[in-house]
């Protein structure tokens, strides 16, 4: 009898290491099932501080990032529940909208002059396509004219850098811009012209399957431009594309780590597992234990407010253009079937970027005039001061998000959005369940304590 209170507070104890245990692997086993809170994700991206006037993504103050732009407006199609932010971006380069130094979208592409960038051209085509919008008629160009335009006929001579081979696009210097404008042509029915541009592509292709990242070949191996490639190449007809797509696929496969996520320049990268994810749901079935495991990453990553840090290893806080990338992988939809048509939605946009204000000019110094002697003459001239007028932007009426996803998801984690439930609230969960079975532990011992006392005074009491 003595001994059973000990008995019974180890049996306690391993009741309740064992109820913490099982707890926690349910809620690692949630987190990998559902991945990242893709509503605070999109809300992350939608929100004022980052959508710059509803309209850019900026890399430095008063500077729109208009790769960054399209990239933010892919992963919000991909989640499909920020269609008015989508809009204003659509609509902002459709319109030829400034930044407020000046620079549109057509500063970024340079289409239209010598410099026109290829890459660049079918990104924002692309973006036309996935959003309903006409890559004929869009930001005032024919994007799909101007694409097939930059496809390099050879090599350029000289200290001519536009053109690094035969079926390189003009000024399309990584294989994200090659892959980009391929996705591009592809998706507007032009595969002839898309031919050139698909060969060369694919003779940048390493042995193993993996892509490099640079153009001229940087003779590297990269996760993120290897999944681009396998993206575009997923597009193309032939056996060699098809050949390239499965090898890229289990190259990008065997680069996984234990965490579930991919290898990056500072630690697992956020990039890398977003667009890992998009890549390796083209064969959901055979890679879903890495889509799962590289979900779970994802989730581990993101933030409070639904953004995400960059990679594992460096500097915590929620990074904008790591979030596009997450986001938009996470749902799982490949770049070369995502479609969220917002032209015909009756998605109001946003007002005009307004312009900076301009710096009021001093008001000139009255100079005394001279006493007059005799006699005095004043002249006065008055300029009137021009009248500022301004316009005031139109009242925008909110509009009720819908919560349905783009596409029918490729695996069973690609759910409805409203389903996907927040990892944060789970922990919170565990912690409470510990707490309390271990209170009633600490109960239970207490009243075994009690009894002993009962039973074996302290006065008297033999060994």
């Amino acid at each position: 009898m003595a001994h059973t209170p000990a008995r019974a507070l180890a049996g306690l104890l391993s009741i309740v290491m064992l109820a913490a245990a099982a707890l926690t692997a349910r809620a690692t086993e949630s987190v990998a099932l559902t991945g990242p809170d893709l509503v605070t994700g999109s809300g992350y991206l939608a929100a004022p501080a980052n959508l710059i006037h509803g309209h850019f993504y900026e890399s430095f103050p008063g500077y729109a990032d208009f790769g960054l732009t399209i990239g933010g407006a892919f992963a919000l199609a991909a989640t499909g529940d920020q269609d008015p932010a989508l809009k204003g971006i659509v609509a902002f380069l459709d319109s030829g909208g400034k930044d407020p130094h000046g620079s549109t979208v057509n500063t970024w592409t340079g289409i239209g002059t010598r410099f026109a960038a290829g890459g660049s051209i079918g990104d924002e085509a692309l973006l036309a396509e996935v959003t309903g919008y006409n890559p004929r008629d869009f930001g005032g160009h024919d994007l799909i004219a101007a694409l097939n335009a930059s496809v390099c006929a050879r090599v350029s001579a000289g200290g001519n850098t536009s053109c690094a081979g035969a079926g390189n696009y003009t000024y399309a210097t990584s294989v994200f811009d090659q892959a980009l404008g391929i996705i591009a042509q592809l998706r507007a029915g032009q595969a002839s012209a898309a031919a050139a541009p698909i060969r060369y592509l694919e003779s940048l292709r390493n042995s193993n399957g993996s892509f490099p990242s640079l153009i001229p070949d940087s003779h590297d191996q990269d996760v993120d431009s290897t999944a681009m490639a396998v993206m575009a190449l997923a597009l193309a007809p032939g056996s060699a594309a098809v050949a390239d797509v499965r090898s890229g696929m289990a190259w990008i496969a065997s680069r996984q780590e234990k965490d579930g996520g991919f290898p990056g320049a500072s630690g697992d990268s956020v990039n890398s597992a977003g667009l890992a994810i998009q890549v390796l749901t083209l064969a959901g079935a055979r890679y879903q234990p890495q889509i799962d495991a590289a979900l779970g990453f994802l989730a581990a990553e993101q933030n409070s407010n639904g953004g995400f840090n960059a990679d594992s290893g460096g500097q915590r806080g929620s990074d904008v253009r790591a979030s596009t990338q997450a986001l938009g992988g996470a749902v799982g939809t490949s770049l070369g079937t995502l479609h969220r048509n917002v032209r015909a939605t009756g998605v109001p946009t946003p007002p005009p970027t307004p312009k900076p204000k301009p710096k009021p000019e001093p008001k000139p110094r009255k100079t005394p005039a001279p006493q007059p002697t005799v006699t005095v003459t004043v002249t006065q001239t008055v300029s009137a001061a021009p009248t500022a007028s301004a316009t005031p932007a139109a009242a925008v009426a909110p509009a009720t998000p819908s919560l349905q996803p783009s596409v029918l998801p490729h695996s069973h984690r690609a759910q409805t959005l409203a389903d996907m439930g927040d990892d944060s609230s789970l922990t919170t969960d565990l912690w409470w369940a510990v707490l309390w079975v271990a209170l009633a532990a600490a109960v239970i011992i207490g009243l075994l304590y009690l009894r002993r006392r009962r039973l074996y005074p302290a006065t008297g009491r033999q060994a």
